[in-house]
């Protein structure tokens, strides 16, 4: 076979895979955008979160369920968690800000006694509702790995968003907001 022979057959069979190649790559960079996209929301749409009821730290006792109709937000933090530390004052400011439109802040502690959780929530004169959970119960039901970690649910009960690591009050009042703006359950 001459060697122009040998060249015209290869692209010919260049020519017919440069296509392909191009479609696969395609489709791969596709998928893979839809997949950042869809972890960068971070959102997530369940039928209902599971209710719960605990103790509070002034001894009050809060079931997740008397809250329905209302935007409620789960901060899972501890004390010895420095993000935790550092988005505390931006979720009290928000929570001000915003309780008279709906929203409700449960902090969910990390299995710590109260003697070592009061000096903290006075520190900080936090005032939403301090939740104990000394056996870590609420941490295993909703599947909590890392400090802090933050859910948001919706009015009609089911949870809109979650965000694992520190808030920024630009992303605390996107989620906040995002959850107010959903149409009231019946």
């Amino acid at each position: 076979m001459s060697a122009a022979a040998k060249k015209s057959k290869f692209q010919r069979i260049e020519q017919r895979t440069n296509p392909l190649i191009l479609v696969y790559l395609g489709v791969g960079v596709l998928i893979v955008g839809a997949l950042i996209v869809s972890a960068s929301l971070n959102t997530a749409r369940v039928s209902s979160t599971p209710d719960f009821t605990a103790n509070t730290l002034n001894g009050d006792v809060v079931r997740l369920s008397d809250y329905h109709g209302q935007v409620v937000m789960l901060n899972f933090w501890a004390t010895w968690c420095p993000p935790c530390r550092a988005e505390m004052p931006a979720i009290e400011r928000a929570y001000e800000h915003y309780r008279d439109q709906g929203l409700v802040v449960l902090a969910i502690n990390d299995g710590e006694r109260a003697t070592e959780i009061t000096p903290y929530a006075q520190a900080f004169a936090l005032q939403f509702p301090v939740v104990l959970d000394t056996e870590r119960r609420l941490q295993d039901v909703f599947a909590i790995t890392g400090y802090p970690t933050s859910l948001f649910i919706g009015r009609d009960g089911s949870l809109y968003a979650t965000h694992v690591g520190g808030l920024s009050p630009v992303q605390l009042t996107g989620y906040i907001e995002t959850g107010l703006a959903q149409t009231n359950p019946t």
